[in-house]
């Protein structure tokens, strides 16, 4: 239980080093339109997260596939997590003012929603990553289902709630967007993620008795 919890956390925490267009744009939200409005952005975001993992894990026709094909699904989720590490690590983030200058507009909370939706939902990758993640944990002999929603509970919660730490000093952190600092976050992120395959890897080849 504690390694699911301690698991979700730490893939949480990288994922939450990402930059990519979310990022950007939550910054920009918080700037331009306020804190409120920037958590509803999240909360959009961390729907959409939900909507992958429930069609690549919790579906039934997702779960009818992984039980026929466990172990090649393991080692290919946990492939995808190192080859999207790997990317990571060697991108060379850039700012363009296009991606930081969003026109203000007013409308309801639920627009901020809708678009934190639709720029995740929208990024081919975030399918990729979480078809990675859902087989690698659907493969390992020692998950269990109640270990598997905690996990994915603790991932889901660290990235919202960094979310809104990131919304919330928005006007201090653009000051430090310089292409160095991204580079070093990439970094970090990338070999994260890698370790994190690495780990999955293990655990298909190596499993243990308990989570």
């Amino acid at each position: 239980m504690l390694e699911a919890i301690v698991s979700g956390l730490t893939l949480g925490f990288v994922l939450s080093l990402l930059v990519g267009p979310v990022f950007f744009l939550l910054i920009d939200t918080s700037i331009k339109k306020g804190f409120k409005r920037a958590i509803w952005l999240a909360v959009g975001v961390l729907m959409s997260d939900l909507f992958y993992i429930a069609i690549t894990y919790f579906s039934s026709v997702a779960s009818g596939v992984v039980n026929n094909y466990q172990w090649e699904i393991g080692w290919a989720g946990g492939i995808l997590l190192i080859v999207f590490g790997v990317v990571t690590i060697l991108k060379k983030p850039h700012i363009k003012s296009s991606e930081l200058d969003l026109a203000v507009n007013g409308g309801s909370l639920w627009k901020e929603v809708l678009k934190g939706f639709l720029m995740n939902f929208l990024n081919p990758f975030v399918l990729i990553f979480w078809l990675g993640v859902s087989g690698s944990v659907s493969s390992g002999k020692s998950f269990t289902y109640m270990h598997t929603v905690i996990f994915f509970i603790a991932v889901l919660s660290t990235v919202f709630l960094t979310d809104v730490l990131k919304a919330w000093t928005a006007s201090k952190l653009r000051s430090f967007l310089k292409p160095n600092l991204l580079v070093w976050v990439n970094r970090v992120s990338g070999t994260g993620l890698f370790l994190f395959g690495m780990r999955m890897i293990y655990k298909m080849v190596f499993p243990s008795e308990e989570m």
